[in-house]
């Protein structure tokens, strides 16, 4: 009996025990305690620096990582731990820090440098001579902290690195290597200040202004002059959704577009998106051809900069939008201006702004709006109606084999009207009614001079007929009935064309 009473009493010990052990488990997590060491701190590297320069700390026990590691120069926190290995750190000198030591901290342990960190004033980008150069052209930065080792400075624009020439302690001066326009770049003893921009091997092009008329509501702040002010805090708003502006750069001129600067309205920069920027040769436009187009759109309050890899030289370069009336703080083109001689013969006088030299006679009144040249006779009553458009800028040339046909569109031709191409030497075709009616019925008339001679004498063949100041170049437009006379007439466009076939073409037949 005792026997089986002691063994009976040993089960009962080990089924308490593992109970215990059971209800030990049951009672919460395995909390571990960690036991970190105190990380040790012996060296440091540069002893001075500027804001922003890498500081490697050497020394033992950091471990790996990151989040864990704080750097403290003098008071301040550093923002920027880049790498922490076991034995080393590599830490940004922060923009607030102060002359010290440099205390490292990690999991509540920390230590301190034996020396300071001694912060140097930083380099500063004030100016630079020139927003534009040629290869080889000397450009001089002026800033403040640059120093006088030539050895610690680098000068670029953009990725391409100029030649330093002399460097003291607020002027730095280089010359420009071959390679895109950008914005200066200056490592100075390691820091990098980003300057202003540079147009290498290519000027800011301007010419005469020309775009959308009009505004939203008439805004006199928001006509196309608010794209090329020079401040992207104002913006251009048409009065209809199509919109368009840039330069005509003038008879006998044209532009090779490198490269363009544009900023949005910046309340509605997706306005942007699809624009082109265009080049054309023709006043009317309609030979454009699309330089870039804008397929994301920009980021407000800032310039977007495009390259432009067209090659060809154009008179006129502007800015087009089908949608958002418009809408641009900003436009810039840059490249070059060169010789655009006008081909012997061509001609082509458009009304959008101005007369172009085309005055009526008669004591007719008139004015260049809504893309036309407005005449009002002078005439009243029962008298006909006569106002005669003469071209008052000469010299002025014909050829009669480069650009034969010379015609004339209205906007509607006044009924009854008879008409004469009357010039110095006799009116060509010797009178009036020698007009050409294929397309009278879009308005248009013209006379082919290949085939009609001046006055009396028999037509010039390929041949150029100039026409100097104080001769006459007018078209006669007279004998208008007065009981089928408006007020008057109004002119959209004249000019001269290779053949019929290529009028025919122009006005969409």
């Amino acid at each position: 009996m005792k026997t089986r009473y002691a063994v009976h009493h040993s089960f009962l010990g080990a089924l308490v025990l593992l109970i215990s052990f059971l209800s030990s488990c049951e009672k919460g997590p395995d909390f571990r305690e960690f036991n970190y060491p105190a990380p040790v701190v012996e060296d440091f590297s540069p002893k001075q620096g500027y804001v922003g320069s890498a500081v490697t700390i050497t020394g033992k026990d950091f471990g790996t990582t990151l989040k864990a590691v704080k750097v403290y120069f003098g008071e301040v926190r550093a923002d920027s731990v880049k790498i922490v290995e076991d034995n080393k750190i590599v830490v940004l000198a922060p923009e607030q820090g102060v002359t010290g030591k440099l205390k490292v901290e990690i999991y509540g342990k920390s230590d301190l440098t034996k020396e300071d960190f001694v912060y140097m004033p930083s380099a500063k980008f004030i100016s630079a001579s020139t927003d534009k150069a040629q290869v080889g052209d000397e450009i001089t930065v002026t800033g403040e902290n640059f120093g006088t080792d030539m050895q610690k400075v680098k000068a670029y624009i953009g990725n391409v690195e100029g030649t330093v020439v002399s460097v003291t302690p607020n002027q730095i001066k280089f010359k420009v290597a071959e390679g895109p326009s950008a914005s200066i770049v200056l490592m100075v003893d390691g820091q990098r200040l980003v300057g202003s921009y540079v147009m290498v091997g290519m000027e800011k092009l301007t010419g005469t202004l020309f775009g959308h008329a009009g505004s939203w509501n008439n805004n006199p702040a928001t006509t196309i002059q608010a794209a090329v002010d020079g401040d992207i805090a104002t913006y251009v708003d048409g009065a209809n959704k199509i919109g368009y502006m840039g330069y005509d750069m003038g008879a006998g001129k044209g532009a090779m577009v490198k490269s363009v600067r544009y900023a949005p309205r910046s309340t509605h920069a997706s306005r942007m998106l699809n624009g082109e920027i265009r080049g054309a040769n023709d006043p009317s436009l309609s030979d454009y051809v699309v330089l870039h187009k804008i397929t994301a759109t920009p980021p407000a309050g800032v310039y977007t900069e495009a390259n432009i890899e067209n090659e060809q030289i154009f008179r006129y370069i502007y800015y087009y939008t089908a949608e958002g009336n418009g809408n641009i703080a900003e436009i810039e083109f840059y490249g070059n201006v060169v010789d655009k001689p006008i081909p012997v013969g061509k001609l082509a006088f458009e009304f959008n702004t101005d007369n172009e030299g085309w005055v009526p006679q008669q004591s007719a009144i008139y004015a260049a709006s809504d893309d036309a040249l407005n005449v009002t006779y002078s005439q009243t009553g029962t008298d006909k109606r006569r106002a005669d458009l003469k071209l008052t800028n000469l010299p002025i040339t014909l050829h009669t084999g480069n650009y034969p046909i010379v015609a004339i569109k209205m906007k509607a031709l006044p009924v009854g009207a008879v008409y004469t191409f009357d010039v110095s030497g006799g009116a060509f075709g010797n009178g009036s009614k020698k007009e050409s009616k294929d397309f009278v019925a879009d308005n248009v008339l013209f006379w082919d001079i290949s085939v009609l001679g001046q006055g009396t004498n028999p037509p010039v063949a390929n041949s150029p007929i100039v026409f100097s100041a104080g001769q006459t170049f007018q078209f006669k437009i007279a004998d208008i009935p007065a009981e089928t006379a408006t007020a008057g007439y109004s002119v959209e466009w004249i000019r001269t064309f290779a053949s019929k076939e290529e009028l025919a073409k122009f006005i969409g037949k």
